[in-house]
């Protein structure tokens, strides 16, 4: 199951595909500004996340991250901290206080949901940022919800025929692999479960959009069959009938013994 996806663990900036080109190649932990578009509710045309990279001599805002004058006085409904606090957040993870850093995300991600609403693109690559500290932190039940949070956010943001609805499922799919595979949390049985109702989604999706020939349907009937054969394992059922083979295999011995 391992060659089934990429492996996240050691594989981090596969969180970070659905950046723009313009930022392709860079690390995810050089201090880049992802700033959100805080469009009026009337301008359909402006509600894409806008990003930009912060220049060397752009020290205003820096200056204030680095020395976390934010902090003193956080407000949900001020836009203005927006872009203080994602840079004050990468500087943090970069140099490795990913505590700090997800203090400082979680209050980014405030702002945007009080600026944009609950359902809003600009959330996306500030929990994927968060799922890097807390993947660092191994603090896996975080990770775990967090992935589920940006599952509900795909499903809820995407069109079936928007090619970020799969990207996203299959960046969700894959922690649920590699977590079942690694066993970070002990909960094997639920991540299966969840990678299989993903899969079947996935593969819904296909069906829609892609034409019968496409290499995907038969990896995606191939993760759906493993996952389930996975579970029938682990299940009761499965127990239950090694147990009676077992019992049969003794009464067979004991009768050739008798």
């Amino acid at each position: 199951m391992a060659c089934m996806t990429d492996n996240i663990f050691t594989n981090l900036s596969a969180f970070f595909r659905d950046l723009p080109s313009t930022l392709a190649g860079l690390s995810p932990l050089l201090i880049f500004l992802f700033a959100a578009s805080f469009a009026a509710a009337d301008d359909a045309a402006d509600t894409a996340l806008q990003w930009r990279l912060i220049e060397p001599e752009d020290n205003t805002i820096a200056e204030l991250a680095t020395k976390g004058q934010q902090d003193a006085f956080f407000n949900p409904y001020d836009r203005t901290q927006f872009d203080v606090l994602t840079i004050q957040a990468l500087q943090r993870q970069e140099a490795g206080d990913h505590v700090a850093a997800l203090e400082a995300f979680d209050q980014a991600w405030k702002i945007t949901r009080v600026a944009n609403g609950l359902l809003h693109g600009s959330q996306i690559p500030i929990v994927q940022s968060m799922i890097v500290s807390e993947i660092e932190l191994e603090d896996w039940e975080s990770v775990d919800n967090h992935f589920g949070y940006l599952e509900h956010l795909y499903q809820r943001l995407y069109d079936n025929d928007d090619p970020r609805l799969e990207l996203g499922l299959q960046k969700v799919s894959s922690w649920h692999v590699n977590a079942f595979n690694a066993n970070v949390d002990g909960k094997r049985r639920l991540h299966l479960e969840k990678a299989r109702k993903l899969f079947k989604t996935r593969l819904a999706v296909a069906e829609q959009t892609l034409p019968a020939e496409d290499p995907k349907f038969a990896f995606l009937h191939q993760s759906i069959g493993l996952t389930e054969q996975y579970l029938f394992l682990m299940s009761n059922r499965n127990r239950e009938q090694l147990r009676q083979s077992e019992r049969a295999a003794r009464d067979r011995l004991l009768a050739t013994l008798n």
